[in-house]
């Protein structure tokens, strides 16, 4: 048994762990201590409890995939293509990850949810915002506020929260994994060009 575990060790065997789960319960920390090597209540030194772990992990989720966002998306030089890639990576995050989407978008944490939380969702958002706002400028030439671009992007996230949701619980209308990402992506483009477009009175 390993006497010793650091924090990170125990996020990230829990996001492995998590990962294409259909039900984030399945997994506990007396799992996530076993993989580790560990006693259970080592992991206690850290977190109080399961829960307080799960909101760790939803920290985590968006740190990682901000990162790995900005790494696709500072290779692509052409901004259509960026605009395209951005709603691609998205959806391919979700959907390759369904116990990660399901922590981050569906499923009930029952404790309160942490400021660290609320900061780091808001950091990524924020992010998100201003990726999309230098790409809509590399395509269009003209500048758009900050606010219509997260009040756009928030309605075009709904669609696509609800396309995954649908697929993982084996209810979706498209059923190969690959072409739903496509679509989703293609998609999203289209709502987002035309709902920003018309706020801006770009013609086509």
């Amino acid at each position: 048994m390993k006497k010793s575990i650091s924090k990170e060790q125990i996020i990230e065997t829990a996001l492995e762990l998590l990962k294409d789960k259909s039900n984030i319960r399945e997994i506990n920390l007396r799992e996530i201590a076993r993989v580790l090597g560990c006693a259970h209540t080592n992991l206690y030194n850290y977190y109080p409890s399961f829960n307080d772990l799960l909101w760790e992990a939803h920290i985590e989720i968006g740190i990682k995939f901000i990162q790995q966002m900005n790494l696709i998306l500072e290779r692509i030089q052409d901004p259509k293509a960026k605009l395209y890639q951005f709603y691609y990576f998205l959806s391919e995050f979700y959907l390759d990850n369904k116990g990660w989407f399901r922590l981050a978008w569906l499923d009930y944490i029952d404790v309160v949810r942490p400021d660290k939380d609320k900061i780091v969702t808001e950091k990524t958002v924020s992010e998100m915002v201003e990726l999309l706002r230098n790409i809509w400028i590399g395509i269009y030439s003209n500048e758009l506020d900050r606010k219509s671009i997260r009040r756009v992007l928030h309605d075009v996230h709904c669609y696509i929260v609800g396309e995954v949701s649908s697929y993982i619980n084996g209810r979706g209308i498209i059923h190969d994994k690959e072409l739903l990402k496509q679509h989703i992506a293609e998609t999203s483009v289209t709502f987002f060009t035309l709902y920003l477009k018309e706020e801006c009175d770009i013609k086509a």
